[in-house]
């Protein structure tokens, strides 16, 4: 459903009549259909069938994110058009893939009145390489759209995916986001980029800028300065097209899960898995969940009942229910979830075996193993693989989308997603206290937890009613701050209200950092026209900012 505007809504310093000539102009690039003269319509469906664009789920008394209009481009030479006019009139423009950042600020923009760049149209797979284990897509192609592509190619890969498919290839690895296969890293598995400057010029990085070269997707490199690595997270330029490595289907796929029954064991478990990860005998994160989380995983009715009655506003499921709820079912306190491929049963077998030796030595700890092998000893096909509980075999999916409602229809997320060695003290003395505040908040403490060979990305997903806005708020502030001044923690990504803060705690040399890339914004983007604030990058120093 869509929420109609009480006033139009400007760009910053511009009035009604020099607005509407600029999107005027803008139509003559893109087409009419192409152009909304506010926030209410032309977006991609919404998780609640919502058309508009801004955060789908705004918190009490923030910052207000509303877009003032909406583009949609087709190709490299619209957006240049768009760009020449923007500049002209300074209008502050927030890019968009497929405006899918659920729990970061969805499509809303950190500076009001700013003209979302929705690339969703761009959506060619310009090629997928079998031999080479590679696709070069465009910022519009979504993981099902890429999954499919393969499908109906008969090539054996398997796509990473995140938990939700229909997000963006480029968006999700742009931001550092991830899935589950051995490839799930996506910015790390990103090789070659091309993207429009903010003054129109394109570039091709790496091996792309040498004409023609066949080594663009293969060799991340390139020659002298590698400045792929600027366009994560930022503003300097909108990326529209990326080279991306993806997994050989295996001939033979373990899906595995281990659990541990006592809370205090989630450090020896990190400790274990994050060892083997590193030594590669487990090829794809780990992912791990609390209680909480796996109840949502059983289809018995009176669990999910003791589960989601608590869930309503004002209330919620304390830790001491999650666990008498644990130990009745058998369950552990912890359940960890991975895979193991290889190119034979006697591969994966071995790995599955050392898997269970290692972290045997845990009190209680439990092994359970889905094991799927070719009959021909040809590759395997993801989508003739039981769909699992994590996406270890690529195969998208949009199931949990309807979870942001356990708490009353119209429900919100937000994702607090702090980074953490890989040795399990660190994350198991935070999460002690984090449960601790989650509860004073009388919010469900939803732990998601991600576990790659040298860093955990420790997500909590703070789940609220539409009425609960201000207790979210209040629990968001409170967990970026104990982590910085408790624990020495931030955030590996973080929402659109938050990004000034989280860009504020990165404090070396007095902010140095800082100061480098405003210099480098200002060089790119002398006029601040590309996606304004993001992740705290603007184009002037942080002391005049607004």
């Amino acid at each position: 459903m869509d929420i109609p505007l009480a006033e139009r809504v400007l760009p910053p310093s511009l009035d009604e009549a020099t607005f509407d000539k600029a999107l005027d102009a803008i139509i003559e690039i893109v087409g009419e259909d192409n152009v909304s003269r506010d926030s209410l319509k032309g977006n991609l469906e919404g998780p609640q069938g919502q058309t508009c664009y801004g955060d789908l789920w705004p918190l009490a008394d923030a910052t207000d994110h509303t877009p003032s209009a909406a583009i949609r481009p087709a190709s490299v030479e619209e957006i240049q058009g768009v760009l020449k006019i923007a500049n002209h009139y300074k209008i502050p423009l927030w890019t968009l893939s497929r405006g899918k950042n659920l729990g970061y600020g969805a499509s809303g923009a950190v500076v009001r009145g700013s003209v979302i760049l929705d690339l969703h149209r761009m959506n060619k797979i310009i090629e997928v390489n079998e031999e080479y284990a590679y696709a070069i897509v465009e910022p519009g192609v979504s993981f099902f759209d890429l999954y499919h592509y393969v499908q109906e190619r008969n090539y054996r890969l398997w796509p990473s995916s995140p938990a939700l498919g229909w997000g963006s290839v480029v968006g999700n690895t742009l931001e550092r986001g991830f899935g589950y296969t051995p490839e799930g890293e996506h910015a790390e598995q990103q090789c070659g980029m091309e993207l429009v400057l903010a003054n129109g010029e394109v570039i091709r990085t790496g091996m792309g800028a040498l004409k023609g070269s066949p080594m663009w997707p293969l060799y991340k490199g390139g020659y002298g300065p590698s400045v792929d690595g600027l366009f994560f997270q930022s503003n300097l330029g909108i990326v529209t097209k990326i080279g991306l490595h993806v997994t050989p289907a295996p001939v033979c796929y373990i899906d595995c899960e281990v659990s541990v029954p006592n809370e205090e064991d989630l450090a020896a478990l990190v400790k274990g898995i994050s060892s083997l990860e590193r030594e590669g005998v487990i090829q794809n994160h780990t992912s791990i969940a609390n209680p909480y989380r796996q109840s949502f995983s059983s289809k018995d009715e009176d669990i999910m009942k003791r589960v989601l009655n608590p869930g309503m506003q004002g209330s919620y499921a304390t830790n001491e229910d999650m666990t008498a709820l644990q130990r009745e079912q058998g369950w552990g306190y912890w359940r960890a979830y991975f895979a193991i491929y290889g190119a034979s049963a006697k591969v994966t077998d071995a790995h599955w075996s050392t898997v269970q030796e290692r972290l045997g030595v845990i009190p209680g700890v439990t092994f359970k193993g889905q094991r799927h092998e070719s009959k021909d000893g040809g590759r395997l096909n993801a989508s003739q693989m039981p769909k699992g509980e994590i996406p270890h075999n690529g195969f998208p999916r949009i199931d949990a989308k309807d979870f942001v409602n356990v708490r009353g229809f119209g429900g919100g997320h937000l994702a607090f997603a702090p980074l953490f060695p890989p040795g399990g003290a660190e994350l198991q003395e935070w999460f002690t206290k984090a449960l601790s505040t989650v509860e004073k908040a009388k919010f469900d403490l939803f732990s998601d937890f991600h576990v790659f060979g040298r860093y955990v990305i420790g997500i909590v997903l703070i789940v609220y009613a539409p009425a609960e806005g201000a207790r979210a708020k209040t629990l968001m502030e409170e967990l970026l701050r104990d982590g910085k001044e408790k624990f020495g923690i931030s955030e590996y990504r973080t929402h659109i209200d938050y990004m000034d803060e989280v860009q504020s705690h990165f404090d070396f040399g007095n902010g140095s950092l800082d100061r480098l890339i405003t210099v480098i914004k200002q060089s790119l983007d002398p006029n601040g026209i590309l996606s304004p604030g993001k992740s705290g990058i603007w184009a002037r120093p942080r002391e005049t900012r607004i």
